[in-house]
């Protein structure tokens, strides 16, 4: 093969994201996040060519995921020496030369998550880990190679078209908004070795300068009017809301008061310093009063995704295909075996909801002694919190989604703009209390009775028959 085709992708992250590393995390170390950015020799932050080429590959037609890129599998027609399936490999005629980020100032943030209690309401104890995440803003360049005999090709021509359709998700927690970014640019270069000027390029030019000012311009963000198609929203829309009292979702930070005995426990921003109620919060919620929803109706054997007994989620109800599930490690199968599996990615997409024209304004609380009734000492605290505001719920899906989980979906959101259930710390004492605005709860109000048929659609014997009473009729 004779021609070489260099293809050089310019990205750029859109909320924050990363490819973790936790094999880099020091044991004990309380300095440094649980889940700490992948990075190279020099310590700087990076994103393996192996994650964007899965990420390419799952973008492609089902039928064609093998001749681009490769596969091992068993063979049904061939046999090994005994006489099992044989296995079969096929390279990849697309490689992946490496990848380049240009990182904004600050270089990472850091991200706290917990998990909450089912019948606390509460942070559940032992649950709490942190997350180093590179900023929205980070440009990420990735450069492929294709070898063929000539300088026109159609697998190269299959691959340009499926970049300009590519939805680039970056590493974990794809479901709680990380990871999103957009194509912005993809250059094609073309180097003949069987010419003079291909092949004085190619032995005298190395690493990123290959693709010079000769590479063709194939792809722009700007020419390709917002670029891919984004995955549709569950409900068609997204979802207003307005905060009702205050709402804290806390940083894990706090802030210095001078001349203060207490520090300010502070909101999270996100990278614009605005507020923000990330897609983690969304999740966790909507699950839990999903899961309590369809427990209260009797319809399947629904789990608890946050037990007691630290043994997880099921990762077979419908709220665990819908959502998601992990594994603890070391869970044994049902034949005494270690499990092979980890967990599985759920359907639903939640992105972070920045708080807009909203007033962040500083709360000063105090424990009260239980005999004297007055304020108990040492137990002043203080914290930020958002008042007034409104938000967007943005809840996308990649995948099915069963009617009775949408019904669900839909009674649990009409429960948190009752105030029935609410966002953030606090909410047993005022705060985190959301109401819809006027065409959401217009929406609301009409899919509510729709989502009730469903469920008792469902279950034939759902709501319960009464039962009989045990006075006497009176003759």
């Amino acid at each position: 093969m004779s021609v070489i085709h260099l293809l050089q992708a310019e990205l750029e992250l859109t909320g924050p994201g990363a490819v973790a590393a936790p094999e880099a995390h020091t044991v004990g170390s309380v300095l440094h996040p649980d889940l700490p950015l992948a990075r190279d020799g020099w310590g700087k932050p990076y994103v393996p060519g192996t994650s964007l080429a899965g990420s390419l590959r799952q973008q492609a037609p089902k039928d064609r995921r093998r001749a681009l890129f490769g596969d091992v599998f068993k063979d049904a027609d061939a046999n090994d020496r005994n006489g099992r399936e044989a296995t079969t490999a096929i390279a990849s005629p697309v490689r992946v030369l490496g990848t380049r980020l240009t990182v904004p100032e600050p270089s990472s943030m850091r991200r706290l998550r917990t998990a909450v209690d089912r019948h606390r309401a509460a942070a559940k104890a032992t649950t709490l880990h942190s997350r180093e995440l590179l900023p929205p803003g980070t440009e990420l360049t990735l450069w492929l190679r294709i070898d063929t005999e000539t300088t026109t090709s159609p697998v190269v021509d299959e691959v340009i078209e499926l970049l300009g359709r590519w939805r680039p998700r970056i590493g974990g927690g794809r479901t709680t908004g990380y990871g999103r970014a957009e194509l912005i640019t993809v250059r094609h270069r073309i180097i003949d070795l069987s010419t003079p000027d291909g092949l004085r390029h190619w032995l005298t030019v190395g690493g990123p300068g290959l693709v010079d000012d000769q590479a063709a311009l194939v792809y722009e963000r700007a020419q390709q009017a917002g670029g891919a198609p984004d995955e549709p929203y569950l409900f068609g829309r997204a979802l207003e809301f307005r905060i009702s009292d205050a709402l804290h979702v806390g940083s894990g930070t706090f802030a210095e008061r001078p001349g203060r005995r207490t520090d300010i426990a502070q909101i999270l921003r996100d990278h614009e310093d605005s507020p923000v109620v990330p897609g983690s919060t969304w999740k966790g919620i909507l699950r839990a009063r999903v899961e309590f929803i369809l427990r209260s109706v009797g319809i399947g054997d629904v789990c608890v995704s946050v037990r007691d007994d630290a043994s997880g989620s099921c990762g077979a109800c419908v709220v665990c295909e819908a959502f998601g599930w992990t594994e603890p490690p070391g869970t044994a199968a049902s034949d005494g075996e270690p499990s092979q599996t980890v967990g599985a990615r759920g359907r639903f997409l939640f992105a972070d909801s920045p708080i807009r024209d909203g007033s962040v304004r500083v709360r000063n609380h105090v424990a009260i002694d239980r005999v004297f009734g007055g304020a108990r000492d040492q137990a002043l605290y203080a914290e930020e919190v958002v008042e007034d505001g409104h938000l967007a719920l943005h809840l996308r899906h990649d995948g099915a989604v069963p009617d009775v989980l949408r019904a669900a979906l839909v009674l649990a959101l009409a429960d948190l703009a009752d105030g029935t259930i609410g966002v953030g710390g606090g909410t047993t004492r005022g705060y985190g209390t959301l109401a819809a605005q006027p065409a959401t709860s217009d929406w609301l109000t009409a899919e509510r009775a729709t989502a009730l048929q469903t469920l008792r659609a469902s279950r034939s014997d759902w709501p319960p028959a009464p039962a009989p009473s045990t006075e006497e009729v009176p003759a």
